[in-house]
């Protein structure tokens, strides 16, 4: 609902506008109750109460409508990333015990979401997350720190002679989709309570599209690494011989990727130009080795095992191409050394 109301004069200085009395009432205002005035970077001005409770949200959805168990769970996921407080999953009739498990174990992959009631009909599900106890950056520096674990396995698991490790890089990757949703979540959450973006460590709405490109492109890259993980244990499994030779270059890759990995997250999280140049070297260090390494595969013959691996390596290069330019876009928020904003 807009509203036009006049700004009137009150005394020599002083300027007041009236609230319209519907937008009294929707944030439950009272006399003497106090507001917080926020100018977000385009220019509006917010107008927040300080101390309102929020209201809990719910949404309910109905199984019948939302055709195999699979797409119910999206639905689950999706619910709890728009930030609703309470799920519930209802049926006309009995979910079939496949189905239950299906949502459930959903539920439990979410962070802070927890079952609080579940009979044959009925599943409800009550988030216990506190939003200002997560801010993005430090989820996202959680992100780097789980999916470089699963790099450093797979580099050590590359000569296929110490493999036992691997089997903890699905294990990561769960927590990592995990930490990733909740991320989407803080998100959301931020632009819907804008009392709450500061907190969350969102400055304006323009961050936050940055923030969720990034926490994708490393939630793909950690599914990637299980991707390299399983063809590994498919190597040994089928008793293929690697070319040490070959392992130690695709080793050598594989490392600078990583160096490249690491460096580009310190960079978005610090928005530093030095880091920002050094993470765009690495980038353009990998991608080069990659071209020599399978020039010299096709010149040799053979090795298409070690192929997969080396496109692997470089697409993690790709990747960090992409939280680069958003690096780059973070370093001009504000006014710096760099560049001055007016």
């Amino acid at each position: 609902m807009d509203e036009r109301r006049k700004v009137q004069k009150v005394g020599h200085s002083t300027l007041t506008i009236s609230i319209p009395r519907e937008f009294a009432k929707s944030l439950r205002l009272q006399v003497g109750d106090s507001l917080l005035f926020r100018q977000d970077s385009d220019g509006t001005l917010r107008l927040m109460p300080t101390m309102s409770a929020k209201k809990s949200s719910r949404i309910v959805i109905r199984a019948e409508q939302a055709g195999s168990d699979e797409t119910l769970s999206r639905l689950v996921i999706g619910a709890y990333a728009l930030g609703y407080d309470t799920i519930e999953i209802t049926s006309k009739t009995p979910l079939a015990k496949v189905v239950l498990d299906r949502v459930v174990g959903t539920i439990k992959k979410l962070r802070g979401l927890e079952v609080v009631e579940s009979d044959a009909r009925r599943i409800v599900a009550q988030s216990f997350t506190d939003p200002t106890k997560f801010p993005v950056d430090s989820l996202i520096k959680r992100l780097q720190i789980l999916v470089s674990g699963s790099l450093g396995n797979v580099i050590e698991a590359l000569d296929l002679k110490k493999t036992a490790s691997l089997s903890e890089v699905k294990r990561v990757q769960d927590e990592v989709d995990e930490l990733y949703w909740l991320i989407v979540r803080q998100l959301l959450v931020a632009l819907d309570r804008r009392e709450l973006a500061a907190e969350i460590g969102i400055e304006s709405p323009l961050h936050a599209s940055g923030d969720r490109v990034s926490a994708k492109t490393l939630d793909e890259i950690g599914n990637m690494i299980v991707d390299i993980a399983e063809e590994l244990i498919g190597l040994k499994s089928k008793g293929v011989n690697m070319d040490q030779e070959i392992v130690e270059r695709i080793r050598g890759l594989a490392t600078k990727a990583g160096e490249a990995f690491n460096v580009t997250v310190q960079s978005l999280l610090a928005a530093d130009i030095t880091l920002l140049e050094r993470s765009a070297t690495l980038v353009e260090e990998t991608l080069r080795m990659e071209k020599e390494i399978t020039h010299e595969m096709l010149e040799t013959g053979g090795y298409e095992y070690a192929r997969v691996l080396v496109s692997h390596f470089a697409q993690l290069a790709r990747y960090c191409n992409i939280m680069i330019e958003i690096a780059s876009h973070r370093l001009l928020r504000r006014s710096s050394k760099l560049a001055t904003v007016q």
